[in-house]
């Protein structure tokens, strides 16, 4: 294997993991522990990771912190301008005639103000702001399932819209977050949201992750993606650069 190679993979597993041991490294790779210091010296500059006599950790500035969902009004007032260029990028990648998914959220939403000449677009939503808004666009086709309202987020969940949505086949599905992280992936508050949202990315060709930079380096009370699962991050340019890196290594592409 490269060094290049060797290095990438290293730096995943310490995103991921939090930390190595260079004994351990040099015995999977089959090199001397010198060459691991060396690689993990070469990380340590170029991504800010933390050497230790015995191998590396993560930094704390890499570590996600714990992060809280708001209402959906207070979401809509927070980083407008962040999310516009999210929503604008978002909404480049979408074709007549495709089939779409908007989960829920005050960025997602944004998207149905950058639709242009639409002759006929499905849209599937959970949310019920969403398929309000999507009503009034001209071309747009509307489905939501039914199933409870979850009243913070304006999203349906529960077994009635799972199965409403295991009908439909999807092209692309953008997913608006509320934590994201390298050693945890998308995180959620709901567990009842984390399930229809899982459901979506599952039918879904194609899924992509909306995220402004505050979404960043955050979690929340459970897992609901992994970051690979992603054709691409849709970002407002502000991302920490270690989600780049990330992105690279693993064939994710950044918009």
């Amino acid at each position: 294997m490269l060094h290049v190679e060797r290095r990438k993979e290293i730096l995943n597993k310490i995103l991921k993991e939090g930390s190595v041991k260079a004994d351990a490294l040099a015995k999977k790779y089959e090199v001397g522990v010198p060459t691991i210091r060396r690689d993990l010296k070469y990380l340590a500059e170029e991504y800010g990771i933390e050497l230790t006599y015995g191998g590396a950790y993560a930094k704390e500035s890499l570590a996600s912190q714990t992060t809280v969902e708001m209402n959906i009004a207070q979401k809509k007032l927070q980083n407008l301008d962040e999310k516009r260029i999210i929503a604008q990028k978002a909404a480049k990648l979408i074709k007549d005639g495709d089939t779409i998914a908007l989960n829920s959220g005050s960025t997602v939403e944004l998207v149905l103000d950058y639709l242009e000449d639409m002759k006929s677009l499905n849209v599937i939503t959970l949310s019920l702001n969403v398929a309000l808004k999507a009503s009034t666009v001209k071309g747009v086709n509307v489905f939501m399932p039914g199933g409870r309202l979850r009243s913070i987020s304006g999203a349906f969940y529960g077994k009635d819209a799972d199965d409403f949505l295991r009908k439909f086949n999807i092209d692309k599905a953008f997913m608006g977050v509320l934590a994201v992280s390298i050693p945890k992936g998308v995180t959620h508050s709901s567990l009842e949201e984390i399930e229809v949202n899982q459901t979506l990315a599952e039918i879904s060709q194609k899924c992509y992750l909306m995220a402004d930079y505050t979404k960043f380096d955050k979690i929340s009370l459970a897992k609901m993606f992994d970051l690979n699962i992603f054709e691409a991050f849709i970002v407002d340019g502000k991302e920490p650069e270690i989600y780049r890196e990330y992105a690279r290594n693993n064939g994710i592409e950044i918009l």
